[in-house]
């Protein structure tokens, strides 16, 4: 594994729990029940819905992965030419309940003072999502961050979800920047996953004990509770959030 560029140029982040705390705040088991509801309708066979029985994200990127990327493999009775379409319509019901969680979700902790010191040194932030990236830019907006953030690679932009590379390697794209001189701050093993897959290196935001655990169990090193603790990991001082605050106003 590469080791984290502290003086990277480029930033990607996750964004639910590591920016956001929209875990809890989304009704997951109500949105999987009209996401299935809707695809049932819409003749996909039964099968996935054993073999993926909860949670709408890996359902969406099995779908994802069968209908763009082995087509041959579809579970559904149309041509291909629906995938797309299919595909965006089932991001936007699951888009519908994470809206609602971002209304609610809060930072975690640090999170928007690492994103101004970030900016303050120069370097640039890309948030790289399974949640939508409208998702995201709303809760930017809520919290009066949305200027500290380059570009959202989100789920509905139709690429493969992480662990895949796909998102990584297209947010570097649109940054111009070398993978050598960007870093990826992530909390679950698909993040860490989709960074060493890019030659990226990989700062962890693990709040919880089981999180760490799973962390280091896939490999990572580089763990921190909060972004607050990496963000003092990375001497980033204070007084350098309160200059980005000055600033943006």
């Amino acid at each position: 594994m590469i080791p984290p560029n502290p003086h990277a140029k480029l930033w990607l982040f996750d964004f639910d729990n590591t920016l956001a705390a929209l875990e809890r705040e989304v009704d997951w088991p109500g949105s999987r029940r009209e996401l299935e509801a809707w695809l049932r309708a819409r003749g996909v066979n039964e099968e996935i819905f054993a073999e993926i029985p909860r949670g709408n994200l890996p359902l969406y990127a099995a779908l994802h992965s069968q209908w763009l990327r082995t087509p041959q493999t579809t579970h559904i009775a149309r041509p291909p030419s629906d995938a797309e379409a299919l595909l965006r319509r089932a991001s936007e019901i699951i888009e519908r309940h994470e809206l609602i969680g971002a209304d609610r979700a809060a930072p975690t902790p640090g999170a928007i003072d690492l994103l101004k010191a970030i900016a303050v040194r120069g370097a640039v932030a890309i948030i790289v999502t399974s949640n939508s990236s409208r998702t995201v830019a709303h809760w930017l907006e809520r919290h009066r961050a949305g200027n500290l953030v380059r570009a959202i690679v989100g789920r509905d932009g139709l690429l493969a979800l992480k662990p895949s590379p796909e998102m990584v390697a297209h947010a570097i794209a649109v940054a111009t920047v070398p993978a050598a001189d960007a870093v990826f701050v992530g909390d679950s093993i698909a993040d860490f996953e989709a960074a060493r897959a890019a030659g990226l290196g990989f700062y962890g935001i693990a709040t919880t004990e089981s999180a760490r655990d799973l962390l280091i169990a896939a490999g990572a090193t580089d763990l921190f509770a909060s972004p607050a603790a990496l963000r003092i990991h990375l001497n980033l001082a204070p007084s350098e959030t309160a200059s980005s605050d000055r600033d943006s106003n």
